[in-house]
């Protein structure tokens, strides 16, 4: 087979699963998305990069076949082979995307908020005497939220956040 006839077949290959995933996902499906590797082939650094989220736009598929589908709180788009329809979401209707707070991801949701031009900074306590950073401040005042490590924060597709605590026993 030449190359043209393989790359053909690999674009019909990607559009019939783009065109299977729209189908059956619409905009707006809850998913759980791994940007760049996933946890079965390397847990750690699918843990720190997940996106915990809802589509944004329909499958397409890139120049050489391989089709993908683009999220909130990511650019571009993710190969389908590493998104998973999200069963156990904790999305609800009207929320987009969902960050859990830990001293591990506070850098990298700091980072997205900036991005995304929504302040935020440390959130500092008195902890036995010392002054300890236990979460992270979002948004202006008034009208900021907090959330603590092990908080879920959830953004809502109108732009606001709020915070889902953490349930401790």
């Amino acid at each position: 087979m030449s190359s043209h006839a393989s790359l053909d077949a690999a674009k019909a290959k990607g559009q019939q699963q783009a065109d299977a995933w729209n189908s059956a996902h619409p905009i707006g499906t809850r998913v759980i998305a791994y940007p760049s590797v996933r946890p079965e082939f390397d847990a750690v650094i699918a843990a720190k990069t997940r996106v915990v989220t809802t589509t944004r736009t329909p499958a397409w598929i890139l120049g050489h076949g391989t089709p993908v589908v683009s999220v909130h709180g990511y650019a571009g788009g993710i190969t389908l082979e590493h998104v998973d329809i999200d069963l156990d979401s904790p999305l609800g209707d009207g929320e987009i995307l969902a960050h859990t707070l830990t001293v591990k991801t506070i850098s990298r949701i700091d980072n997205w908020l900036d991005r995304i031009d929504v302040f935020a900074k440390g959130y500092w306590e008195n902890v036995d005497g010392k002054l300890v950073n236990t979460g992270l401040r979002i948004g202006e005042k008034p009208g900021h939220v907090v959330a603590k490590f092990g908080d879920t924060i959830i953004q809502r597709a109108d732009g606001s956040f709020y915070v889902r605590t953490v349930v401790t026993s």
